[in-house]
């Protein structure tokens, strides 16, 4: 290699966190969910963090890479218990050996969700959204 080709050389760029790279911002929760499979197969589970395009669940049970789900979110909005349902495709999974619940972590992409159900979806990031701000100012306090 040519001494002066390599003083040229941009330096490397920084690593970026998933977090930066992502479309859309994600947010940890804990919140209950049925993935429900085209067979009628009920799968219980957690989300453990969500965003506009996409959630990971954590599940007991195993599900090939590839399956359309229907799923249904449950959140508390205020004094209102709020579901979501929407339609989603398994895109990843990971076994987690020592895993406090779920052995099972599942990428989801959401693929249909209708307007009206998108608005309370869009209230459930914003209200997680706040609560990641006021965790963040409060520790940094």
């Amino acid at each position: 290699m040519e001494e002066g080709k390599f003083a040229q050389s941009k330096p490397p760029h920084p690593k970026i966190g998933f977090a930066e790279r992502r479309k859309y911002p994600r947010f940890e929760c804990e919140l209950p969910i049925d993935c429900i499979t085209s067979e009628s197969e009920m799968h219980v589970g957690i989300v453990a963090n969500i965003s506009q395009g996409g959630i990971l669940v954590c599940l007991h049970d195993q599900i090939k890479v590839g399956t359309p789900l229907r799923i249904q979110l449950v959140f508390a909005q205020g004094f209102q218990l709020k579901t979501i349902g929407a339609n989603a495709v398994v895109v990843w999974r990971n076994i987690v050996h020592h895993a406090f619940w779920g052995r099972y972590r599942y990428g989801l992409r959401l693929i249909g969700i209708s307007e009206r159900v998108f608005w309370d979806f869009k209230g459930l990031l914003g209200q997680l959204a706040r609560e990641f701000h006021l965790r963040n100012v409060l520790s940094s306090s």
